[in-house]
């Protein structure tokens, strides 16, 4: 029989020792209740967690797709750079 299943006239009738003792296993069932509620989060952030990536994962070809590099503007850019610092030189 647990706590709530008790009326407060039987709970009156225990020994100090009988409600110690049913305090203990209420602490105790509690306890491990608290760590149970800890555990499913644990386990419902960490499935969250990967539905997250597995999204980031599935995106990775539009993510390669940004970053691409045009290597043609790359190389324009460069020879750009170096024709301006020979003609700033040659006009010094």
């Amino acid at each position: 029989m647990t706590t709530s299943d008790r009326s407060s006239e039987e709970l009156q009738q225990l020994t100090d020792s009988q409600l110690l003792e049913l305090l203990t296993q209420t602490d105790l069932r509690l306890a491990r209740l608290q760590h149970e509620v800890r555990r499913r989060m644990q386990v419902r952030a960490q499935a969250e967690r990967r539905v997250e990536q597995h999204v980031e994962i599935s995106r990775m070809v539009e993510h390669l797709e940004q970053t691409t590099v045009d290597w043609q503007k790359v190389r324009e850019f460069f020879r750009d750079s170096i024709v301006e610092t020979r003609d700033s030189r040659t006009n010094t």
